[in-house]
C-alpha cells in the first residue's frame, strides 16, 4: 500500500469532467482506496497494491472517471516501432522490457506526478528496486539499437554526476548507488541498458545523465528491468496507458531474444467470465447485461456474449486481474457493495464449539487468572527470526511473499513471544504473555499450539512449571526430563500426551536470549493442543 497526494485539478484532467469534492473521495473509497485526507485542492489516499495503475495519477483519474461513468473503457493500440532491443542473459535481472511515448507534452505538473508514481512503485509493488524498477529517458538522446546486457566493468556518467564511474564506484560512492547496493550483495556482473553510444541506464540503481529528461523533452523511453516477468510486463503497460492518456503515441518496442522475439507491449487479453458463477458467488441474479454494465465501469470491455458465457477484454493496464473470482469482485465493486441486499441463510443451523476450541477458552481463563496477557501475532515469519530461535527444520515457504518480513509459515509460535517481549523491553517487569495459534510442520500439517512465557529478574524453571501444571488440569499430559538446542540444559522438559511428544518447557537459552536482545530471564513453554493425527470432534 502506498500512501499518495493527487491534485485535484490534474485528477479531474483524467476524470474527464470537474466533479465536487466530496464525490471524488467517496468515488476513492468506493474504488477500496481509503482517504486519509483532502480538501479542496488536493486528496491523499492509501492505495493498495492490487490496484498499481492508480500509483498514476492518469491511472486514478481513469478509474474514477469509470467508476463515475464519465468515461468509457478506452482501447489501448500500441504502434510498431522501428526500435529493437537485444535482450542477453542477465542472471542478477532477468527481464527487461521497453516502450517509446512520443509527443508528450511535459511540465513542471508532469515531471511531479510521473517522478512520484515511480517512487512510489518502487517501493512498494517494487520491493525497494529489487522486483521492478523504471527508467525513463529522453528518447531524442538515444540512438539505436538498444541491448540490455550484463558486465563486470564498464563506465558511463551517472545522473548529477560530471565524471564517468564503474559500477562499483557507484554503488560505493553515488548517493542512489549507496542507497541500493544491498541489491547486488553478492554479485559481481552488473545489468546495464546500452544505446549505440554506451550505457544508457545501470538498473535499478541510476540512469545516464546524458539521457535526461528536461521540460523540453518531447519524446520518452520507458525501460522496465526487474526479477519477475509478470511484474515487469505489468508496470509497462501501467505506464503506456498512463501515457496515453496524456496524448502521447505509443510505440511497441521489439525484443530479440535469445530463443526469438517478441512485442513488449501486449494488444489485446481476453479472459472467460461465467455469468452463473457471478451469481452464485455474489448471492445475486444480474442479468448478463447488468454484469457487461457494471464491468465497464471497471474499464472492462465485452467481446462476446454466449449465454452463461462472457468472453472480457480485460485492460492491459489491470495486472490484479488474475482469475475469474477477481471479476466478481470487480462486479461487487461496480455495483456498490451498499447496493447489495442482505439475505439471511435459507439452511437453519445451530452452532457448537468443537472440544478444541472449549479446551482453547480454558486454558486461556486460567493462564488470565494467573497474571498472564494473551497476545495475537502473526502466522507468517522469516528464515532470520526463525535462525535466531534456533528453529532448524524447514518451513513452509511462500511462493510469491509479498514482503521479506513474512515470507514462510511459522512452525512454533515461541518466535513470535519472543519477539513481542523484545519489542516491549521498556514496558516493566514482570511480563508474562501467551497465545494459542496455528502453526505448520514442514510438510504443511497445520496445529494450534500454545505457548505461555515469563521475563523476570528471577524467571525460573520452576515458575514456567508451575503453568504447565495449570494446563494439565486441561489436558491429560506428561513429562520427562530432556535437554533442547534453545533451553538451558538440565532445566528443560519434554511434554507428551498418549505416547506422543507435543511441545516442552524450560528456560530459554541465553545465546537466543542475546539474538532477540532480551536482558533479563524467560521462562516458557509450548505445546500442541491438537496434537498430529488427532481429530477434532463437536462437544
Amino acid at each position: 500500500m502506498a500512501t499518495i497526494t493527487f491534485k485535484r485539478k490534474e485528477l479531474e484532467e483524467f476524470i474527464g469532467k470537474s466533479r465536487p469534492i466530496e464525490e471524488l473521495v467517496n468515488a476513492f473509497e468506493m474504488l477500496g482506496m481509503p482517504v486519509d485526507k483532502f480538501n479542496e485542492e488536493e486528496i491523499t489516499a492509501d492505495v493498495t497494491t492490487d490496484r498499481v495503475d492508480m500509483y498514476t495519477v492518469e491511472g486514478a483519474g481513469r478509474a474514477i472517471g469509470l467508476f463515475l461513468g464519465l468515461k468509457e473503457p478506452k482501447k489501448y493500440r500500441p504502434e510498431s516501432s522501428k526500435i529493437v532491443m537485444t535482450i542477453d542473459k542477465v542472471a542478477a535481472r532477468p527481464y527487461a522490457v521497453a516502450f517509446a511515448a512520443k509527443g508528450v507534452k511535459i511540465d513542471e505538473a508532469f515531471l511531479r506526478s510521473l517522478i512520484m508514481a515511480q517512487e512510489k512503485i518502487h517501493e512498494t509493488f517494487g520491493r525497494k528496486r529489487k522486483k521492478v524498477a523504471i527508467g525513463i529517458h529522453d528518447l531524442d538522446k538515444i540512438e539505436q539499437p538498444l541491448a540490455y546486457r550484463q558486465f563486470k566493468f564498464t563506465t558511463f556518467i551517472p545522473l548529477d554526476m560530471n565524471k564517468e564511474m564503474d559500477p562499483q564506484q557507484i554503488l560505493k560512492d553515488h548517493p542512489k548507488g549507496k542507497e541500493y547496493a544491498w541489491i547486488f550483495e553478492g554479485i559481481n556482473e552488473y545489468p546495464m541498458v546500452l544505446d549505440k553510444k554506451g550505457v544508457i541506464s545501470f538498473p535499478p540503481i541510476i540512469n545516464a545523465e546524458r539521457t535526461r529528461v528536461t521540460e523540453t523533452t518531447r519524446n520518452l523511453l520507458f525501460e522496465i528491468t526487474g526479477t519477475s516477468e509478470m511484474a515487469v510486463s505489468a508496470i509497462l503497460h501501467i505506464f503506456a496507458a498512463s501515457m496515453a492518456d496524456r496524448g502521447a503515441k505509443i510505440e511497441n518496442i521489439k525484443l530479440k531474444m535469445l530463443d526469438g522475439e517478441k512485442d513488449s507491449l501486449i494488444n489485446e487479453r481476453k479472459e472467460k467470465l461465467s455469468a452463473k458463477f457471478a451469481n452464485e458467488t455474489l448471492g445475486m441474479k444480474l442479468t448478463n447485461q447488468e454484469i457487461i454494465d457494471t464491468l465497464k465501469k471497471m474499464g472492462h470491455n465485452l467481446i462476446k456474449n454466449e449465454g452463461d458465457e462472457l468472453i472480457i477484454d480485460v485492460p492491459s493496464y489491470r495486472a490484479d486481474i488474475l482469475h475469474e473470482v477477481d471479476f466478481v469482485e470487480d462486479i461487487a465493486v461496480g455495483y456498490g457493495y451498499q447496493n447489495i441486499k442482505s439475505d439471511l441463510p435459507k439452511l437453519l443451523t445451530i452452532g457448537q464449539s468443537t472440544s478444541l476450541k472449549e479446551k482453547e477458552k480454558q486454558i486461556s481463563r486460567l493462564l488470565i487468572s494467573a497474571g498472564f496477557n494473551e497476545i495475537v501475532t502473526w502466522t507468517l515469519t522469516n528464515e532470520r527470526i526463525e535462525s535466531n530461535a534456533s528453529i532448524q527444520t524447514d518451513s513452509v515457504e511462500i511462493k510469491n511473499p509479498r514482503t521479506n518480513d513474512f515470507t514462510r509459515f511459522r512452525q512454533s509460535v515461541y518466535p513470535s513471544a519472543l519477539t513481542v517481549l523484545s519489542e516491549n523491553k521498556t514496558s516493566g517487569l514482570p511480563q508474562k504473555i501467551f497465545e494459542i495459534g496455528r502453526t505448520a510442520d514442514e510438510k504443511g500439517v497445520c496445529s494450534t499450539s500454545l505457548s505461555a512465557m515469563i521475563t523476570d529478574y528471577t524467571a525460573s524453571f520452576s515458575n514456567i512449571k508451575g503453568i504447565l501444571e495449570l494446563v494439565g488440569e486441561v489436558m491429560p499430559i506428561s513429562v520427562k526430563s530432556q535437554d533442547k538446542t534453545f533451553l538451558i540444559p538440565g532445566r528443560a522438559l519434554s511434554i507428551t500426551s498418549n505416547g506422543e511428544e507435543i511441545g516442552w518447557c524450560g528456560e530459554i537459552h541465553p545465546q537466543l536470549l542475546e539474538k532477540f536482545k532480551l536482558e533479563y530471564p524467560v521462562a516458557a513453554l509450548e505445546l500442541k493442543l491438537n496434537p498430529i493425527g488427532s481429530k477434532p470432534t463437536k462437544k
